[in-house]
């Protein structure tokens, strides 16, 4: 984490449970591997052979542990060097999200058509439109994730200082080293995968326009929902996949927006409107409509917007992914 400034309340606490989290990961690993090991291995003496274990079955069993070994040692690699090593997990201790529900994230971003994946080109279009031809400037961009959008537009829409903020470390730590100019081996695996072999690919994360530099580019380890910079920082806040799943307080998060732009300054988002059933309740489940009006309320005029259903996630390795409706916008603080 070279670049990367940690601004969270007891930072140490945090990077401990980072290191625990990389602990458990690695725990987690070693156990699910042995465990595809057994079930693909021949019985030994007076032990019966599991049901179905065919010669197709065991192949795919010993594929996807190296897979699942592979992808851990590629995770350790990064990460340990970042973190400071792995610690021992807690017994109570979860995984992370980012290694978890959001690594496609990474392989969307940098690896998937070799680096050109067309979500990666819809969503970057897509805020181009309503940003109207004007430049982004100084940019703050919440959820930065594997870092991609944040990229794309400091390169393409007029980006003159970029700060890409996640709370994540196993998201932001990668998308640093590859926006930075360093090439990251990472592999992909899946228990869905419709062949035997390959379960698993192993793909190189890279940077498709070069690295970009430090003075320019900042990343922040942060909580997204109360981002911690001084009133009238930015020019343009973009909130990518990002209003939907994690504020608590939507109308407490717009008005900060608010008060980190300058005037005349914009708030753009891009992502679905899918809440997490058990973070809010359904009266905070909030329309297209109820954002603008909520938006309006805090000062903001909404200029344009459009929605959109496109794939998402839509792995090379499994040929699946998911439909999202996208809701793109752009509101300037009056």
């Amino acid at each position: 984490m070279n670049s990367i400034r940690v601004l969270l309340a007891d930072p140490a606490v945090h990077l401990e449970c980072w290191r625990r989290q990389l602990g458990f990961i690695i725990q987690q690993g070693s156990e699910t591997t042995t465990a595809l090991q057994s079930q693909a291995a021949e019985p030994g003496v007076g032990q019966a052979a599991e049901p179905g274990v065919g010669q197709a079955t065991k192949t795919r069993l010993q594929a996807l542990a190296r897979a699942v070994a592979e992808q851990v040692a590629d995770i350790a690699l990064v990460l340990g060097p970042a973190l400071g090593g792995p610690m021992a997990p807690y017994p109570d201790l979860g995984l992370p999200r980012g290694a978890t529900d959001y690594m496609a994230c990474l392989f969307r971003d940098w690896a998937w058509s070799d680096g050109q994946d067309e979500e990666n080109q819809r969503s970057l279009a897509a805020i181009r439109r309503v940003a109207e031809g004007r430049p982004l400037a100084r940019t703050l961009v919440l959820g930065a994730g594997g870092g991609r959008l944040a990229y794309d537009l400091h390169l393409h829409c007029g980006g003159t200082e970029t700060a890409a903020l996640d709370v994540d470390p196993y998201l932001l730590v990668m998308a640093e080293a590859v926006i930075r100019g360093i090439a990251v081996s990472l592999t992909e695996t899946s228990v869905n995968a419709p062949e035997i072999d390959p379960v698993g690919r192993r793909w190189t994360l890279a940077a498709p326009s070069g690295p970009l530099p430090a003075d320019s580019f900042h990343f922040f380890l942060a909580n997204g929902t109360e981002p911690p910079f001084s009133d009238a920082t930015f020019d343009t806040i973009v909130t990518p996949w990002f209003i939907d799943q994690v504020p608590t307080d939507l109308e407490g998060l717009i008005r900060h927006l608010h008060r980190l732009l300058v005037p005349g300054g914009r708030w753009i988002n891009h992502g679905p409107l899918i809440y997490r059933p058990d973070a809010l309740p359904i009266a905070r489940w909030y329309s297209r409509d109820e954002i603008f009006e909520l938006a309006q309320a805090a000062g903001f005029r909404v200029g344009a917007s459009e929605s959109a259903s496109q794939p998402h996630f839509v792995s090379p390795l499994t040929g699946r992914g998911l439909i999202e409706n996208v809701l793109t916008f752009a509101a300037s603080r009056d």
